[in-house]
């Protein structure tokens, strides 16, 4: 099935969008630089369990960070973990859950289905949101990309 570019234009504001478009480009267009490895205080911007790209059943954690200062501040931190389909599901799961307990969300974490445990991830973002940063160690090259150092209560 192709695609009616026409319908398309049709409901887009044009003009605006082109003018976003200038301005985008003017402040990097997207060109997001890439992240070294090291130390950053962050926040989780999003967390949930969705379908990777290549299979959406397939579920994985998907978390995002977002730098909260230095360098890098507002640029983001993505970390995700297959959890079915995997050579070893097991340990995918038990690695998500170590990360989710490290959130210090207070919410008890277990895994008792894959429906649960999609609850319990977003129950463990409402509960840190707007309320726990983190001093975060990264670095693309490890499994476990993102590894907490810390927790802080975000001051008023």
């Amino acid at each position: 099935m192709a695609i009616d570019f026409d319908k398309i234009d049709r409901t887009v504001d044009l003009k605006g969008l082109q003018a976003d478009v200038e301005d985008a480009k003017k402040n990097g267009g997207g060109d997001f630089p890439t992240i070294p490895a090291g130390k950053y205080e962050a926040r989780v911007e999003s967390m949930e369990i969705k379908g990777t790209k290549a299979d959406p059943n397939r579920p994985m954690l998907a978390v995002s960070f977002k730098i909260l200062s230095g360098e890098y501040k507002n640029q983001r931190l993505f970390m995700n973990r297959v959890l079915y389909g995997t050579k070893n599901d097991k340990n995918m799961i038990a690695s998500a859950m170590g990360f989710l307990e490290k959130l210090d969300s207070g919410v008890p974490i277990s895994f008792t289905s894959y429906k649960q445990f999609a609850q319990l991830v977003l129950d463990v973002a409402e509960a840190i949101d707007g309320k726990l940063e983190y001093a975060v160690d990264y670095d693309d090259t490890r499994f476990n990309s993102i590894s907490i150092d810390e927790v802080f209560e975000v001051e008023d």
